[in-house]
């Protein structure tokens, strides 16, 4: 046990995830940090229709109210001139929610003081209308819901005090009647604007669909690596010998695989098993699950060709930041400075939005989905040409190896391999290590080269013969092998690499 401990490698397994359970930890309590989550820049939209509202009492205080925190929210208003604006804000998903002050407040209002003033409690109370980005999440949709309901609520209570001091003036009684248009002199009207079915999975299906691209291809590109690396070698024991190249290009077509299997299975669970809401079809969605998985895939990939065994140190780090800072479970106005760095980089965040655009904004190019193509496909062309660039470079080691130890192209080889079977030719001598100076023999290394290499050699046994006596597992003849067999594979050699036999070995 002393000498395992005092061997380096042996911490690995030790100091390696103690390094990624840190990182996990330090790239997920920021973003739940506090008793209630607080967003900044929260984009709301405001529609004052009315040009005597900035001069009315409500509207002062509303207007003077837009620069303050509310609960906490740092808020973000956009003034549109209609409602049409407000709406079409919403539908791009630039903005939470919007409150819609109608052209008719102010002399609503002044209708209102004058009917009950005359004692008259017919009247219409005011129509104010909030709209709701019921695509956006749970989270936002009910910060937007309490900050505008906060809002109309405040003007509600203005007006409503206005309207009993101006009656205490007059010296006025009222009737039960207008008490309650006195308390609720302005109706607020709440819409949501995609009218979605109330079941959406709380907001959360697109970010949940990245999700699982982001864990699949992660899981994918470190388990199809470490079995095949293992099937290569138990190969290579049997005398078969795969080129990394081949093997690396195998990974390459599991992997792509992997994530078109995965992503069409998502499709049949999400929105056929649990029927789960889409605002487009089923095939746009799928072809965009695809892109999704290949490029998070390519991009896990990369990494991994890049850091080697050092690459689980960044492929889970970069998992865990890309699922936090894509702006599924909390929208990017809630996440702290270094998270929302990070989403500009990773292709999570704009995977989100295009998936959520797809599944809830009618596959509106302006609410995520033009960005989120544009951006996601040139990733997976970087990544993946990142991979095929790598994969290429290999390969031509690989070429550049062969060429310079291919016994066919060495004379040197070419010229001991001649002698070697010309010596071998007397069956009575036997053939030992010691007589050809294993492994240092130029003959005999180019011989194990080239069975080895050449992998159109159909004669297995002459491979495992060969090889044997290589190892020196022929510990039962004293490391000696049969000469017929050493001078038959010896032959056999030759005649694939198409040397010449001599007059007196053929005759």
């Amino acid at each position: 046990m002393k000498k395992l401990m005092k061997i380096k490698m042996a911490w690995v397994p030790v100091w390696m995830p103690f390094l990624l359970i840190l990182s996990m930890i330090s790239i997920y309590l920021p973003v739940f940090k506090g008793a209630d989550q607080k967003l900044n820049d929260f984009p709301l939209v405001i529609v004052n229709e009315d040009q005597n509202f900035a001069q009315s009492l409500d509207g002062k205080q509303i207007l003077e109210s837009l620069a303050q925190n509310h609960d906490g929210h740092s808020l973000k208003w956009i003034s549109e001139k209609t409602k049409e604006d407000a709406i079409k804000d919403i539908k791009e998903n630039k903005a939470y929610g919007a409150i819609i002050i109608p052209a008719n407040y102010t002399s609503g209002i002044e209708k209102i003081d004058e009917a009950l003033l005359a004692g008259n409690s017919v009247a219409d109370p005011v129509k104010v209308e909030i709209l709701l980005n019921d695509g956006g999440g749970q989270l936002a949709t009910g910060v937007a819901s309490a900050v505008l309901q906060g809002m109309a609520s405040q003007s509600i209570a203005t007006v409503s005090s206005q309207l009993q001091a101006d009656l205490t003036k007059a010296n006025k009684q009222v009737s039960a009647q207008a008490v309650s248009l006195i308390e609720h002199p302005i109706m607020v009207k709440t819409s949501n604007v995609l009218e979605l079915p109330g079941d959406i999975n709380k907001g959360l299906t697109p970010f949940m669909l990245v999700l699982m691209a982001s864990i699949t291809a992660l899981l994918g590109t470190q388990m199809i690596h470490g079995y095949l690396s293992k099937i290569v070698e138990k190969m290579k024991e049997k005398g078969k010998i795969i080129t990394e190249t081949t093997a690396r290009i195998t990974e390459l077509v599991l992997g792509v695989i992997l994530m078109v299997v995965t992503a069409s299975a998502l499709m049949v669970v999400v929105f056929g098993f649990y029927n789960s809401v889409h605002s487009v079809s089923w095939g746009a969605i799928w072809l965009y699950a695809i892109l999704c998985f290949l490029t998070l895939f390519f991009m896990f990939k990369m990494l991994s060709l890049i850091f080697g065994k050092w690459s689980m140190l960044v492929m889970f780090p970069v998992n865990i930041l890309g699922i936090f800072a894509s702006g599924g479970p909390i929208p990017l106005t809630g996440l702290p400075e270094f998270h929302r760095f990070f989403s500009e980089l990773l292709p999570t965040r704009y995977m989100v939005d295009g998936m959520r655009s797809l599944l809830y904004f009618y596959g509106n190019t302006e609410a995520g989905l033009s960005t989120a193509l544009w951006v996601i496909f040139s990733c997976l062309v970087v990544f993946m040409g990142i991979c095929l660039i790598i994969t290429y470079n290999t390969y031509k080691k690989e070429k550049v190896k062969q060429s310079v130890a291919s016994p066919s192209e060495d004379k040197t080889y070419v010229a001991y391999n001649k002698e070697l079977a010309y010596s071998v030719e007397e069956p009575n001598i036997s053939i030992s290590k010691e007589h050809v100076n294993i492994p240092s023999t130029p003959a005999v290394n180019a011989t194990l080269i080239t069975l080895l290499k050449e992998e159109k050699t159909n004669d297995e046994w002459y491979r495992q013969a060969l090889l044997k006596f290589m190892d020196g597992e022929s510990k039962n003849t004293s490391n000696t092998m049969h000469d017929d067999i050493f001078r038959n594979a010896l032959l056999s050699i030759n005649k694939q690499n198409e040397l010449p036999v001599p007059e007196s070995v053929n005759s």
